[in-house]
């Protein structure tokens, strides 16, 4: 029996102008990002996922406070504007003060993008956006988190003209470390209160 609190990307068959995406709604509580003209419905999350992406966006913000960054959550747009795609990170970190303006409503320029993914839309992140996400001239980090055992796969480059180079971490004693910002987590403070969803057998 399929599990109803797993979250998935749908494909919503439907073309719309990114106009008419923007002045959309929303009014059946359902996300949608757009992929050039099609709509994905982004399914409600666990409550292991919410908990997870809240927990690292929260850690982000601690420490990129003095760093004039700023990290956001599920619900900021990042824009691709050349590919005409829209996403919903999970949790997203930009470091360009020309658009950390109180009134945009799109990120271009992130620093560090985090997905939580689950079976449903683990291919989706690793191909399609992963695809999209590496072209981004300023991304130096691109986590993939578990919500079923402690384990982060992170992709990191030091600079636009380098190739990401991938480190697994596994376990809750396992140390992440950001040297471009200056700081570390450990996969404890990343899953604290979180009941992973293996443990629960689903």
């Amino acid at each position: 029996m399929e599990n109803l609190a797993e979250e998935r990307a749908l494909a919503y068959n439907r073309t719309t102008s990114l106009e008419a995406y923007l002045n959309m709604n929303w009014e059946d509580g359902v996300r949608y990002e757009y992929w050039k003209g099609e709509l994905e419905a982004m399914a409600g999350t666990t409550l292991a996922h919410s908990e997870i992406a809240g927990n690292i966006n929260g850690l982000f913000k601690k420490a990129l406070l003095k760093k004039g960054c700023k990290s956001y959550q599920e619900n900021v747009f990042f824009r691709i504007k050349k590919e005409n795609i829209l996403f919903f990170p999970d949790v997203i970190v930009s470091c360009n003060p020309d658009e950390l303006t109180p009134d945009n409503r799109f990120l271009e320029h992130p620093s560090i993008i985090m997905e939580v993914f689950s079976d449903s839309t683990e291919l989706y992140d690793r191909s399609q956006k992963w695809e999209q996400y590496r072209r981004i001239p300023s991304l130096r980090y691109f986590l993939l988190v578990s919500k079923k055992k402690f384990l982060i796969e992170m992709y990191y480059r030091p600079n636009a003209q380098s190739l990401f180079s991938f480190q697994a971490f596994e376990g809750e004693e396992a140390i992440i470390s950001f040297p471009d910002f200056g700081f570390e987590i450990t996969l404890a403070d990343i899953y604290e209160g979180v009941t992973c969803e293996n443990e629960n057998n689903l």
